[in-house]
């Protein structure tokens, strides 16, 4: 691998945690808001609160999955 290529790997790689990182702190603080301000949903009705807080919970674990996934993967 010639030093040019080497340079440009690391960067893609710098760039790949860095995104990961940022993916994982957004997903982190999904889970936080719905958690607490899941009160405000419930007065529109039980059944949309409870579909809003299953949505928001599968895209929140989403969104951590894929940025542990980022973080944790390899260049090749």
């Amino acid at each position: 691998m010639s030093r040019r290529e080497e340079k440009k790997a690391s960067g893609f790689l710098i760039a790949e945690r860095f995104f990961g990182l940022i993916t994982l702190i957004v997903g982190a603080l999904t889970i936080h808001y719905t958690n607490t301000s899941l009160g405000d949903v419930a007065e529109v009705g039980l059944k949309i609160a409870t579909f809003v807080q299953v949505f928001m919970y599968a895209i929140s674990i989403g969104l951590i999955a894929l940025g542990i996934f980022l973080i944790l993967a390899k260049i090749s």
